[in-house]
């Protein structure tokens, strides 16, 4: 649709407007120091539905620049705002601002002189500045100081013609994607609008929907500066994004999803369980609104974990290769139940997409699907290796692969929870194979927690000792014949049920590893034990264990 010009306060505004002329109207408001060319991925999202405009704010791109100061004042980029939005639309435009634009956006959707244009607000990496001062004299000191250090620049921008001067460094402009021009007048922004606003804040409160997408990666605005907003919105939502400040540039996918989605509710569509457990206010159990999918489901610390997160408010999805299993887990938690050999990939990879396509994204991943072979190195057959790499190492990869890349792409972040042992790091001479496929899940784990960091999923890896379960009574003894193999198993299930360490402990240490963010986690005191005793003396740890080796 191209380009026009809006006159508003003496200055001429650059509108660019892509898509059909009676889509639903978008209205992308661009930060500091960007022009209104920072949005083209999200024009290129939304365009083929919407109709999307944006604007050169006064000083940037293509639009004229104030003759002073004063004319980058709140109160004159609203009116500007307003002006685009009127000469655009016959009814309430969907508001979408970043940075700069989000600032002057809130004082748009909070002035009643403007009340019936906004149809809805998404607010990225931008507080209400009247709202940032009210907070700031009631929040934690803590995290005050916090957001004071990340916003040291603003500051800096005070000074009188050092801002310019540095901004005449081309290595500068190409590293924020900036001109001469909108870097240097946009600095008048923070001389005109800081220190007033935030020294003497206004009461400013919006009956419009508002949607604020908190960057979990963004060096100048903490996520927790937005609940500032949460007394002056009568209908808020905050959701979580795992990406850096220019979000709108650098995902504008991810982006331009969560503003369809919010428009889309706003329109009357049932919200997604993401957006629906964005709104704040809402009381809700520790994991509420959150779906969790657990692998070997059917008993053991897979069932009692699936038990432990529907207690919290998980939806569960369980999956077992005894479907009979799976299906009285489901039962229990209200769930849903699936059958699956996590050792075959390719059902593993049509197991997920089903998944997605029923479900959703799960929010929690629990490879923790395992089988065990005990006996001395020599006395395992190739078999018996192939079947526990299959299940304990191959299992949990399946897994990974097939779950991981939707919850990366969805950028909300997440969990996943894989099961090793503390076989994994103590070398018990009665269990090579069984140790060797946890010790390598276990730094699997390792690797994903430093691999995912960014993308806000958390990775915790459960280390148990001697825990009270079925695994015992299905260990494949290497190297005995079936009634050697019988009394072998029954005496180890004697010997764990005599520990009395039970799976729901471990689910509960599960539990508390999601919420707290945990990356190895030694459960029973054994486990705790063993790995600072390892790290202390492996000479020692390696002796001790051959004598338990001898006696069971």
């Amino acid at each position: 649709m191209g380009r026009r010009w809006v006159e508003s306060g003496g200055v001429r505004l650059a509108v660019y407007e892509d898509g059909p002329v009676d889509g639903v109207p978008v209205v992308l408001v661009h930060g500091y120091p960007d022009n209104a060319s920072v949005w083209d991925g999200v024009v290129a999202e939304l365009a083929g539905r919407f109709r999307v405009v944006r604007y050169d704010v006064r000083g940037t791109g293509e639009s004229g620049a104030p003759g002073s100061r004063d004319g980058y004042l709140i109160e004159r980029l609203v009116e500007d705002l307003a002006a685009v939005v009127r000469s655009v639309a016959d009814r309430p435009v969907h508001l979408v601002a970043h940075d700069w634009g989000s600032i002057q956006a809130w004082g748009a959707v909070s002035d009643p002189d403007l009340r019936g244009l906004f149809a809805s607000y998404t607010s990225i990496s931008g507080p209400d500045l009247d709202h940032l001062g009210a907070w700031m004299r009631t929040a934690d000191k803590r995290r005050v100081l916090r957001q004071l250090v990340h916003s040291w620049y603003i500051g800096a921008f005070q000074v009188p013609v050092l801002p310019e001067l540095v901004w005449r460094v081309p290595g500068l402009r190409r590293k924020f994607h900036a001109t001469y021009r909108d870097a240097s007048n946009g600095v008048e922004l923070y001389r005109a609008n800081m220190v007033g606003r935030l020294s003497r804040p206004g009461a400013r409160r919006t009956d419009v929907p508002v949607q604020q997408l908190a960057l979990t990666r963004d060096p100048f605005v903490t996520p927790s500066i937005l609940e500032a907003a949460d007394p002056w919105c009568a209908r808020l939502w905050r959701r979580p994004v795992a990406a850096g400040h220019w979000v709108v540039r650098d995902n504008p996918r991810l982006a331009a999803r969560m503003v369809v989605e919010f428009v889309d509710h706003l329109g009357g569509n049932t919200a997604s369980r993401e957006l629906a457990r964005a709104v704040v206010g809402e009381r809700r159990a520790a994991l509420g609104g959150r779906l969790a999918l657990v692998t070997g489901a059917g008993s053991g610390i897979g069932r009692a974990t699936a038990v432990a997160l529907a207690a919290e408010g998980a939806e569960v999805l369980c999956v077992d290769i005894d479907f009979d299993a799976a299906t009285r887990t489901a039962a229990d938690v209200e769930g849903a139940a699936f059958q699956l050999d996590v050792a075959d990939g390719a059902s593993t990879q049509r197991l997920a997409e089903h998944v997605l396509a029923e479900h959703g994204v799960p929010d929690l991943v629990m490879a923790n699907a395992g089988v065990a072979v005990a006996g001395s190195f020599l006395d395992t057959g190739v078999e018996d290796w192939q079947r526990v790499l299959d299940v304990n190492v191959w299992g949990v990869i399946h897994t990974l692969r097939a779950f991981l890349p939707p919850l990366v792409e969805r950028g909300e972040g997440g969990n996943v929870v894989i099961t090793a042992s503390a076989a994994g790091y103590l070398p018990l001479p009665s269990l090579p194979a069984y140790g060797t496929t946890k010790a390598a899940v276990l730094m699997l784990g390792q690797c994903l927690a430093g691999e995912l960091a960014s993308d806000g999923i958390a990775v915790s890896t459960i280390c148990p000792g001697f825990v009270h379960t079925n695994i015992t009574s299905a260990a494949r003894f290497a190297g005995t014949g079936a009634d050697e193999e019988n009394e072998l198993r029954a005496r180890a299930t004697e010997l764990y049920r005599r520990r009395g360490f039970g799976p729901e402990k471990v689910a509960a240490a599960v539990v508390a590893a999601v919420r707290d963010g945990r990356t190895v986690v030694p459960v029973t005191a054994e486990a705790k034990v063993g790995a600072v005793a390892n790290r202390i003396s492996p000479a020692a740890t390696r002796a001790i264990l051959r004598g338990i080796g001898r006696r069971m």
